[in-house]
């Protein structure tokens, strides 16, 4: 894990620049061991990489570090770790560690992410707090993003329910950063009733504007689907709804009046294929139906794949997976996995999202 840490704070070497040499060494004590020349021979790494690298072994203390850490009551999960959230694995972009504060969403459990305006209406507010004390009753967890308006209603309503649902804060900073502060309460209660705080980001980061579209990828990819409850023309619940999509995942949208400048965002989503909510209790019925469908087509499929299709589609989820992770997960080679993707693709079972990426299409 001291490794794993020491990785994730090189200044100026980010997600993409440790993706390129974890393709070249798994584990971030084995990035540590290697020497300048080593570095160098890993493409994608500039002379101002390297360097940072080099002298970021000479200034951080690895048992020093881990053990402040710590100290703050805040734990750490790299992908090096089982820990790691399953649902993130597979992302093109997913975050190499995750910081976090109480606990993080048990893989095996459902998830919905609530987003939307920070300037809500009365009505959005009320809708919020509503469906996720209905999704927590039944034991669902909401995933939002703390922030004002719509991201605190779901989280309030989250908390005021006595099922076993949970909430999960995502942040655009540190996770022992509050932000923004009026929503200590929330974070607080969060903490107190067996949730999370959760962020990619070191502690003690600072909220700054650039920070936060990216955490959107993780409140969408930590979930099951997305719901979207109003949003302006331009808003960042919208970023959300398209990670949400090109994980292959459902987006459902509250509609509004078409004169509202908060409805134009939910519209919009409806215009182009997202789920409309009816009513809470009709949301709900849907998503279960939705799960449970989920659950039972490997043993609907059994009957309409052949053993090799069968195995490859277990594979796959509703966010992307990588063509050498397929390679390195199943007992087949590189030309018999193509093969068995071009069957699955032909009979519709599967759809390639980008180049050597896959998802179910059911």
């Amino acid at each position: 894990m001291k490794y794993a840490l020491w990785l994730s704070n090189i200044k100026g070497i980010f997600n993409g620049k440790i993706k390129l040499m974890r393709d070249h060494y798994k584990t971030a004590e084995e990035i540590y061991n290697l020497n300048e020349q080593q570095l160098k021979k890993i493409k994608g790494l500039t002379e101002k990489d390297i360097a940072s690298i080099i002298t970021s072994k000479d200034t951080w203390n690895l048992d020093k570090e881990l053990f402040k850490l710590l100290e703050q009551d805040v734990s750490f999960v790299s992908m090096e770790q089982d820990e790691y959230p399953s649902k993130l694995r597979n992302l093109v972009d997913a975050p190499y560690s995750l910081y976090y504060k109480g606990s993080l969403p048990e893989d095996n459990g459902l998830s919905v992410a609530m987003v939307g305006a920070r300037g809500r209406s009365a009505y959005g507010s009320q809708m919020a707090r509503k469906i996720a004390q209905l999704l927590a009753d039944n034991g669902i967890n909401v995933i939002s993003g703390l922030a004002r308006g719509i991201d605190a209603d779901g989280h309030t309503g989250a908390l005021e329910t006595m099922g076993e649902g949970k909430t999960y804060a995502v942040l655009g900073c540190g996770v022992n950063v509050c932000y923004p502060k009026q929503n200590r309460y929330i974070y607080d209660k969060i903490l107190a009733s067996g949730g999370g705080i959760i962020s990619e980001y070191p502690p003690d980061t600072q909220p700054i504007r650039t920070l936060f579209p990216a955490r959107n990828r993780i409140i969408a990819g930590l979930s099951d689907c997305v719901v979207v409850i109003e949003a302006k023309e331009k808003s960042g619940s919208l970023i959300t709804a398209d990670y949400a999509m090109e994980q292959g995942k459902d987006v459902y949208a509250l509609p509004g009046r078409v004169t509202d400048a908060l409805s134009f965002g939910c519209n919009y989503l409806i215009k182009q294929g997202a789920g409309v909510i009816v009513s809470p209790e009709d949301f709900l019925k849907e998503f279960n139906i939705f799960c449970e469908n989920s659950c039972s087509q490997i043993n609907f499929f059994e009957k309409l794949l052949e053993k090799d299709e069968l195995l490859v589609y277990s594979l796959l989820d509703f966010s992307p997976t990588n063509l050498g992770t397929l390679v390195e997960k199943s007992s087949m080679n590189l030309v018999e996995i193509l093969e068995v993707l071009g069957h699955l693709k032909q009979k519709g079972f599967v759809k390639e999202t980008m180049t050597n990426y896959y998802i179910r299409c059911c």
